[in-house]
């Protein structure tokens, strides 16, 4: 590198900003940081250098004839283009960086040369500037005090005296770091001395806390001779005095000192200093070289290029040169991680800038600042040091792969990490947690360093504890969940003690966030189950009857048998036809007759209840008679049922229905029973509803619920169903809560809920079933039904703005919105519904289901057919007399069900069953079908499933169709958006995650309108 007589113009930020714009030079920045540029020369007026690209090396250069009309020139692409390129601009920083390095070598040499104040010429070279601070004629008058270490002969034998600096403003006393850069300070000339010599150590700015060797540190006193400005830290209302010049007990300690450099100016001793105020601005000198020992070639140019008074002494930069060597013999291709409690210096790899690119953020929002000289990241300030420590030491460790460097190591052997400690302990019968985060550092202290904004404790003793990030945040979480409180406030310890029905949702939630956490036997010995179904302990099944249990039933059996002895309640959540009914029944007769075949006698005096729609009363009964006929059973049903408790204590289980659990909720809530089951529990979904309220009054050792759709419109379901099974386990949240943690909470309880939840596909226990194919089948109307479609949803959307502007409520405008939304999917269905004149040869629905049927017929299959319309269902059958075609029909008045069933099942010339969706989505074996239509589609997609789910269920032989018809570009259509909403909340929630609140809302019906 030769200066030539017309200087180069500064390469600063701006400069190259303006040459090639922010997205270039930051790229250029991350390209000069990884040591790709081998060489820099300027020859007036242009600069040439030589940089190592990923693909080879490229000749930039750059022709600042006129810095207005800039030719740039380069080896790369853009460089061809007479662009200013990413070459060109790395070329400039590292040449205004070696630059720099010169500078301060210079000025080095200069200081080191310069005779004894009494003989300086008044012509002696200019200094440099206080740039931190302002100063100036009346300013606030500044003194620098110098606290000493107590332990200060210990420490200059290390080579490591840590002293403090203040600064005394006016009354004010001040740490020196932290004096305004925008106050003027009036300062004489001694006191300037030492304010450069500090910015000369620290990187062009004020530090209150630094390190010197004996050496640098007599230097500094020498400095301030005979100045009552020197303190024992210990002792600050008493200064050192002086005593023929020197401090006793203090230079016999500093050994030889460093040659004495007059800093002060041309002024008199007793007259203040008077400089130009500058603005304060960053500044860093050090003299590590920019040449890696692993770069010969860059280092081989720099040396031949080096004017001789590029001379250095690394006393003059102490810090920085202590780096230097502590980051000798490390890795260049890994973050190499050196400092004290004091500072931290980072060097970022050479090469791929990228990927470190996010560290660089982090380092810039930490406040580090680059130093252009040695390429490495400096944070000076204790306070900064620590709270970056404890936020990022183990990320550095872990996801960097950072080194760390001996020096650093030594500095912090004695520092503590914070760790959570994790204890539990049984207490008659149950167990109590004690979570802390530092066994060493007192609460008090803890809560006041974060209440502080502190990351770490200092101790009296001088101990540190810095507070991992980490660990604070797990232990938050820890204390939100187990606690149920979205808002709870963090503190340092956690207690609580837990019942049994929490233990295993604790356990998942520890095993996550504390590595290594074990809990003890007894505990583990009751969660085990719950994380582990396939290790379950076999329930005690009668033989005969587990003869007839496919694998996956018993352990369904086993799981709940479990929950029974513990005391604890479940839902069997099982897809449709995998035999819920069957496992329920093993269960029942695990409680009332164990292995012995002779009545339990801690259970016999109590029945079994079983609570179900009243369609499937029969069904229950006919099932009990065939798989547990040892059981005593009466149906308490219809007009002969039992009026007193003595007469149904008498049987072994109970079967009635929620309709008769309303009414005669005095007699049955007034019994004890062995276990209560509610099947198709989304007849308690409303918690306020009579049904939830009768089944929640009811005195049981045990209960369970069966469900394929444990949500069908919202979580708030899980909350109904768990009111019942296990009250109080699951809570709606208590006040106000952020939408943030309203999300944190419903996605707590539903990962609670999961522990209790037992939900098993077809697919998985089920191989042997065929795959059931899906699809959408969109018809388009015709002209005359789309014109009555059109006059439907105009009049809709006028009903119900009209209804708003009249100032009418939410309930009343949702109601009428909901009503008019009916008549539009009416409208889609068959406009006969709405209009018995309307021609059926123009229904677009009745002309695809001509289609499907047709196919199906010529197939050999058979359909069934569900609608949530039965006046549509009526209209499908005339249709199908009308053309000869035999058919079942099925919907809430049909009084004999199973016979229906029985007879499709059996009779195959039957190719069609008509069904309502609400009547015969659920209870229903129609394995005699391959084929399910849904003719309109209905908001909960988990209800369709279980209709399509009476064909595919266990014992069927063919693949079963499932086929939906659409009406295109109607509101049927937006259904299905709606649809997938609600599928998303049952994924989630068996997923354990968070699941959305999904019910249809105004806002919902405005957007199925369009």
């Amino acid at each position: 590198m030769a200066f030539a007589s017309k200087p180069a113009p500064k390469f600063d930020r701006d400069f190259l900003i303006d040459l090639g714009g922010g997205i270039v030079f930051r790229a250029a920045e991350k390209l000069f940081e990884s040591h790709a540029v081998e060489s820099a020369e300027w020859d007036s007026p242009v600069l040439k250098g030589l940089v190592n690209g990923g693909d080879g090396q490229f000749t930039p250069e750059l022709n600042l004839r006129s810095t207005v009309f800039a030719e740039s020139s380069c080896s790369c692409p853009d460089g061809r283009k007479r662009k200013v390129c990413v070459h060109v601009l790395a070329t400039a920083l590292h040449y205004q960086a070696l630059r720099e390095e010169a500078k301060h070598a210079q000025v080095a040499e200069s200081l080191a040369a310069a005779p004894e104040p009494e003989a300086a010429p008044r012509e002696q070279p200019k200094l440099p500037r206080v740039r931190s601070i302002k100063l100036g004629e009346g300013g606030i008058p500044l003194r620098v005090l110098v606290f000493l270490p107590p332990n200060l002969e210990a420490a200059a034998q290390r080579g490591a005296i840590v002293l403090k600096l203040d600064g005394a403003a006016g009354r004010e006393i001040l740490p020196l770091n932290k004096l305004n850069p925008r106050q003027k300070y009036t300062v004489v000339p001694k006191q300037v001395a030492v304010l450069k010599l500090v910015e000369s150590w620290c990187g062009g700015k004020l530090s209150s806390i630094m390190q010197l060797t004996g050496g640098q540190l007599r230097r500094l006193l020498d400095t301030l001779k005979g100045e009552p400005v020197v303190y024992w830290v210990k002792k600050p209302n008493a200064p050192i005095a002086w005593v023929e010049g020197t401090l006793p007990g203090v230079y016999e300690f500093l050994g030889q000192a460093e040659p004495e450099v007059s800093v002060e100016g041309a002024a008199s001793e007793s007259e203040p200093v008077a400089l130009d105020p500058e603005p304060p601005r960053q500044r860093f000198r050090s003299d590590i070289s920019l040449r890696e020992k692993s770069r010969p070639n860059l280092r081989r140019i720099a040396e031949a290029k080096r004017p001789k008074l590029w001379k250095t002494s690394k006393e003059d930069y102490p810090v920085a040169s202590a780096v230097a060597d502590s980051m000798e013999g490390y890795s260049t291709s890994r973050i190499v991680v050196d400092g004290s409690t004091h500072y931290i210096a980072i060097r970022m790899p050479a090469g791929d800038a990228d990927s470190v690119q996010p560290l660089r953020r982090i380092l810039k929002a930490e406040g580090f600042m680059l130093e252009p000289s040695n390429r490495k990241w400096w944070l000076r300030d204790r306070h900064k040091t620590l709270n970056f420590l404890a936020t990022h030491w183990k990320a550095l460790q872990v996801e960097w792969g950072a080194e760390f460097t001996e020096n650093f190591q030594a500095k912090f052997k004695e520092v503590e990490i914070s760790a959570l400690d994790v204890k539990a302990r049984e207490d008659a019968g149950k167990f109590a947690l004690d979570i802390s985060l530092s066994q060493q550092t007192d609460e008090t202290e803890l809560r006041r360093a974060l209440a502080s904004g502190k990351n770490y404790v200092e101790s009296i003793d001088g101990g540190i504890t810095l507070l991992d990030s980490q660990s604070v945040e797990q232990l938050h979480e820890i204390e939100r969940a187990i606690s149920g409180q979205a808002d709870r406030p963090f503190t340092p310890t956690f207690s609580k003690r837990l019942d049994t029905q929490d233990l295993s949702d604790v356990e998942d939630l520890l095993d996550e966030l504390c590595e290594g956490w074990q809990p003890p036997q007894a505990w583990q010995s009751r969660s085990r189950a719950l994380k582990e179904v396939g290790a379950l302990e076999a329930a005690p099944v009668r033989p005969g009857f587990d003869a007839i249990l496919r694998t996956y039933q018993r352990i369904g059996v086993a799981w709940l048998w479990h929950l029974y002895r513990h005391q604890l309640g479940g839902v069997l959540a099982d897809e449709m036809g995998l035999g819920k009914t069957l496992q329920a029944l093993a269960l029942i007769e695990c409680i009332r007759k164990q292995d012995t075949g002779e009545l339990d006698i801690s259970v016999a005096r109590h029945p079994a209840l079983v609570v179900c729609p009243a369609s499937l009363v029969e069904n229950w009964q006919r099932e009990t008679a065939r798989f547990t006929p040892n059981l005593k059973t009466l149906k308490h049903h219809g007009p002969r049922r039992a009026k007193e408790p003595v007469v149904l204590e008498e049987y072994d289980l109970i079967i009635t229905s929620y309709g008769t659990l309303r009414q005669d909720a005095e007699l049955l809530s007034t019994m004890d029973w062995c276990v209560v089951i509610g099947d198709e529990a989304q007849h308690i979904k409303n918690r306020r509803s009579q049904n939830a309220k009768t089944l929640m009054s009811l005195h049981a050792d045990g209960r369970f619920l069966l469900t394929g759709t444990p949500v069908e419109n919202s979580l708030d379901d899980l909350l109904s169903l768990f009111s019942f099974l296990m009250p109080g386990y699951l809570q709606k949240p208590a006040g106000k809560l952020s939408q943030d943690d309203k999300a944190w909470h419903n996605k707590r309880q539903a990962e609670r809920a999961a522990a209790y939840i037992l939900r098993r596909s077809k697919k998985e226990v089920a191989p042997e079933l065929p795959d059931k194919i899906e699809k959408t089948f969109f018809c388009e109307l015709g002209g005359k039904q789309q014109r009555f479609y059109q006059e439907t949803l105009e009049k809709t959307r006028r009903d119900i703005f009209n209804l708003e502007m009249s100032g009418a409520n939410a309930g009343r405008v949702q109601f009428a919105a909901f009503t008019e939304l009916l008549r539009l999917r009416q409208a889609c269905v068959d406009p006969r519904i709405l209009d018995e004149d309307f021609p059926e040869k123009d229904s677009a629905k009745l002309a695809a289901f001509d289609e499907v049927l047709d196919e199906c017929l010529d197939a050999g299959s058979r359909i069934l057919v569900f609608s949530s319309f039965v006046t549509a269902l009526k209209l499908l059958s005339e249709h199908l007399e009308k053309k000869g075609h035999k058919f079942c029909y099925l919907d809430g008045k049909t009084k004999n069900r199973l016979a229906i069933c029985d007879e499709f099942n059996q009779d195959e010339s039957i190719p069609v069953f008509l069904i309502s969706l609400k009547a015969g989505g659920t209870g229903l074996n129609l394995t005699g079908a391959d084929t399910v239509l849904h003719y309109d589609p209905w908001w909960n997609p988990a209800a369709e499933a279980q209709a399509t789910d009476r064909a595919h269920r266990i014992g069927q032989t063919k693949v079963v169709t499932s086929i939906k018809l659409i009406a295109a570009n109607t509101v049927e259509e937006k259904v299905l958006e709606l649809q997938a909403q609600k599928a998303e909340i049952l994924k989630e929630l068996f997923e354990e995650s968070e699941a959305a609140n999904s019910k249809v809302s105004l806002d919902d019906i405005k957007n199925l309108l369009g």
